[in-house]
Order: structure tokens, then C-alpha cells, then sequence
């Protein structure tokens, strides 16, 4: 139940977020936490070279319209996107979670989807919303792109492959000077069953790997250190087949991954989708 909290909490906390704070809590949450990449590095816990970033993300989505060969479908989605600045996972447990959320995003958006021959999907899309935090660093975010993706079985395996291109960025309210970021990403995902049961559900797992270009690295979400323009991300997930039912929803699955990122290097625990 306390790890639900921690999912639940940004929606319970949202209207305490716009609080004003000193100029030098504004100062510290600008220099450590860059919106638009947290938006972007997806759920997980992340080690930033001995500062501690959590992020959770959840994203709904809403097929308008069924994508079929002869005409596109359209999505509709809502991430949404909560950040903890320097707080350990263990503190759930001990102290439950977290009183203070640093970052916390809405960016609602439209995809289009487009079928291409052998199981390839052409994905435009294009997002636009805001981010609360702190008096001096709140602000409108923006993003769009496309990608290619497809998913199909391989000797045991289901594979994902993904293409993306992406430009997003950041409008700040006040002085903090506004931020974008361009992406290019090659990513695999590729999960089996194992065979090994607990009780009805079998055991999943998951090896990944991400390849990132970035064309316009955003400032470093770590204070000092230098902006990687090149990155790449290894790792493993677990799971269930089925998904074991957490209240209303299925379980995340759940891994750990390294990211060689330079100085933002390190280690990080995966929770839901690994990109």
C-alpha cells in the first residue's frame, strides 16, 4: 500500500505544488532537475553521481479511432509525471513516502497511427502542457516527433523495436532561461516467459537496450555537470504472465538498468516500460 501511495501521491499533492518557496530552494530545484529531460528518462530511480532523482510516470491512453490499413488511428494521451529529488527508496519502508514532490508534469498530446507493411507502424505525434515545482521554475512544456515501431514474435521472444525522433522543450514562467532538447533513439525490447510459476502467474523476462543521440543536449539535470550528447542504457526486467492485479490495475514490471551518460552515469531501478 505505501508503494501505491507513491504512485497515487502526485495526484493527492497537486494543489499544494504552486506554494511559494525561497530563492534558494528555486535555485537548487533549477540546477538539479531540468523538466523537460525528467519528462523524457521515464519511471525509475536514478543515481546522478551520488544525487538520488526518482521518477514516476503514468500515462493514459484513449484510441479514438482504431488504426487499421486503409485509414490512420488516432490516440489520445495524458503522461503525467511526478520527480523526488534526493530521496532513497528504503525511506518507503521506514518512513513512508515522500512529504515533498520536486517536479511534477502534465503533458497531454495527440499520436497518429499509421500501418506500414510487415508489422511497422509510422507514429507522429505532438504534446503540449506545464510543469509545477517552485515559484521561479514552473513552466509550459512542448513537445513533438514520430517514431517507428514494431512489435512481433521471434523464437520465444516478444520483441519490440522502436525508431523515435523527438524535439521537446521548455518555456519557463520567470527568469530561468528556457531549455529544449532534440533526441534521436534506437531501442529493443525483447520479453519470453521462463517457465517458473507462482501459483496461476509465470515468470517474465525482460532484456533491453537504448541508443541515444542527442542533437541538442538540455541542461544537465545534475549541478556542474557536463551535457552527453551520446548514451546508451542496458537491462533486465521481471514480471508475470498475466500481470498480477495491484487494486484495479496490473503490476508494473520491474528491473534494473545502467545508463553510460558521462557524468549523469549510473545505475537505475526500471519501473513499467523501459522506454
Amino acid at each position: 500500500m505505501r508503494w501505491l501511495a507513491v504512485f497515487l501521491l502526485p495526484l493527492a499533492c497537486a494543489s499544494a505544488f504552486a506554494q511559494t518557496t525561497s530563492d534558494q530552494e528555486d535555485a537548487a530545484v533549477g540546477q538539479s532537475i531540468n523538466y523537460v529531460f525528467a519528462t523524457d528518462l521515464g519511471s525509475g530511480v536514478y543515481d546522478l553521481s551520488g544525487r538520488t532523482l526518482q521518477i514516476y510516470r503514468f500515462t493514459w491512453r484513449k484510441d479514438l479511432r482504431e488504426v487499421r490499413d486503409d485509414h490512420l488511428g488516432v490516440r489520445f494521451v495524458l503522461p503525467v509525471t511526478a520527480g523526488f529529488f534526493d530521496f532513497s527508496p528504503i525511506d518507503v519502508i521506514s518512513k513512508g513516502p515522500p512529504t515533498r514532490v520536486d517536479s511534477f508534469s502534465v503533458v497531454p498530446g495527440f499520436e497518429l497511427d499509421h500501418a506500414l507493411g510487415n508489422d511497422w507502424h509510422f507514429i507522429p505525434y505532438a504534446r503540449a502542457g506545464f510543469s509545477v515545482a517552485s515559484s521561479s521554475v514552473d513552466g509550459w512544456l512542448y513537445g513533438a516527433g514520430f517514431r517507428l515501431e514494431r512489435s512481433v514474435e521471434a523464437n520465444g521472444w516478444d520483441t519490440l523495436f522502436r525508431t523515435e525522433l523527438a524535439y521537446a522543450g521548455v518555456t519557463y514562467r520567470h527568469e530561468t532561461p528556457n531549455d529544449r532538447f532534440a533526441r534521436l533513439r534506437q531501442a529493443f525490447d525483447f520479453t519470453r516467459g521462463v517457465g517458473w510459476r507462482i501459483h496461476d502467474h509465470e515468470l517474465e523476462l525482460g532484456v533491453y537496450a537504448v541508443f541515444d543521440a542527442i542533437l541538442d543536449p538540455p541542461t544537465a539535470p545534475v549541478a556542474g555537470a557536463a551535457e552527453e550528447p551520446a548514451q546508451a542504457e542496458f537491462g533486465f526486467t521481471l514480471a508475470t504472465r498475466p500481470r498480477v492485479k495491484l487494486w484495479r490495475f496490473d503490476a508494473p514490471r520491474i528491473g534494473l538498468g545502467y545508463r553510460l551518460a558521462g557524468d549523469l552515469s549510473g545505475f537505475r531501478i526500471v519501473l513499467g516500460v523501459p522506454f
